[in-house]
């Protein structure tokens, strides 16, 4: 058996504040969402896949475009032709009850509607496949959607198809579940959406987010694409490939500029020792002297792109925001009361900034379980004071 799970094309994403780009490279992002997905289904037809599932979120918003309703059709016609049939999800972005297509998906095209539903097929093989999944009925489920999911089927495979995040207890609207609950269902493959960095919540059986085929912006770096999965000697074995277009990259560079001009020399001697292997929108971080920072922070970067296009052309990368830091000072602070500290910590260690600090680390099962125990607030206690102190030791001021 083989199969691709894909999730989170987000197609018609608008990629606002680009303007600044040259007109071609513009053009290619905005169609970077389309491109990524082609990608997959191509990958698809190469591989002769059994089938294929979609994870949620299809589109970016509710309200689909024509020509992103048309894309989809002529994607899913191409499977149909090949007698490849595709299952999917609905998420929060494209939830079903805002499903206004323009026109019907070809017959290979099953899609779950709002209550947990189950599809049997049998392979060419003769093996047996059940595929378990539901489509948000609007934008936020905030109720754990597991128990409806049945126990593995009388079939050889059994696929969960879920859009949801790991449970935290704090503010869970996209279909909470946890690592224990998938487990129990003993199915042999997960195919988790909504999260849009690629990530593994079990090796075996397979339990996995597939991320986004095309990063959206400087918050979705790293390689974007799909899992081929590809059963062997009993289980199921997914194999990440990449589809993006366009990259996203945040990088940290020492500079010695002293002056604008300079500073211009600089950067585009780095734009030339770090070409990038496809186009990369870059938020670049320089650190630079006091009396550079309001000078850089105002046209500087647009000036810079209108007369540098030449180079970021050549390698590719074209940078998009520039972060201008400052040296850190050396901190002429008292020494470390131990009561100025514990009054501090009653004001910073509350549990709601504790809670918004550690945001999405919790939709990691391992990370969330740690952070519930009713020992882990005094442990970051403990950890912040230790490495307060050795900071500041460090920095050559009495912590004694």
């Amino acid at each position: 058996m083989k199969f691709i799970h894909a999730a989170d094309l987000h197609l018609d994403s608008p990629f606002l504040g680009l303007t600044t780009l040259p007109s071609a490279l513009l053009a290619t992002v905005r169609q970077s969402t389309f491109a990524a997905a082609t990608r997959i289904f191509d990958r698809a037809l190469a591989e002769h896949v059994d089938f294929v599932v979609l994870a949620g979120d299809l589109f970016d918003r509710s309200e689909q475009s024509v020509a992103a309703q048309a894309f989809l059709f002529q994607q899913f016609q191409r499977l149909d032709d090949a007698q490849i049939p595709v299952f999917i999800s609905f998420g929060n972005h494209d939830y079903a009850a805002d499903q206004h297509q323009t026109v019907a998906y070809p017959a290979n095209v099953t899609t779950f509607g709002p209550k947990v539903g189950t599809v049997t097929i049998t392979l060419n093989s003769g093996e047996t496949v059940a595929v378990s999944g539901f489509s948000y009925p609007e934008r936020w489920v905030t109720t754990d959607p597991i128990s409806d999911f049945p126990d593995h089927a009388q079939t050889d495979w059994h696929i969960g198809l879920l859009h949801g995040a790991v449970a935290t207890g704090n503010a869970d609207h996209y279909a909470p579940f946890t690592l224990a609950e998938l487990l129990a269902k003993r199915y042999d493959y997960w195919a988790l959406g909504h999260i849009h960095h690629r990530q593994s919540l079990n090796e075996q059986p397979p339990i996995l987010y597939a991320g986004n085929p095309q990063g959206r912006s400087i918050n979705e770096t790293g390689t974007k694409g799909a899992y081929l999965v590809t059963s062997r000697q009993g289980k199921l074995v997914p194999e990440f490939f990449e589809t993006g277009v366009v990259d996203w990259e945040t990088p940290t560079v020492q500079l010695t500029a002293t002056s604008l001009s300079t500073l211009g020399e600089q950067v585009t001697a780095w734009l030339t020792d770090q070409p990038a292997s496809k186009p990369t929108l870059t938020a670049l971080t320089v650190a630079l002297p006091a009396a550079l920072v309001d000078p850089v922070s105002g046209d500087w970067l647009s000036l810079f792109q209108k007369t540098h296009q030449r180079q970021m052309k050549a390698s590719q990368r074209f940078i998009t925001r520039l972060n201008v830091t400052t040296p850190a000072a050396a901190l002429a602070a008292p020494q470390l009361d131990q009561r100025y500290w514990e009054q501090g910590a009653t004001s910073v260690f509350t549990a709601a900034n504790e809670e918004q600090l550690f945001g999405k680390l919790a939709q990691n099962p391992a990370l969330a379980e740690w952070f519930a125990q009713p020992a882990t607030r005094a442990q970051l206690q403990t950890l912040a004071e230790q490495n307060l102190r050795r900071a500041m030791g460090e920095a050559g001021h009495d912590v004694s």
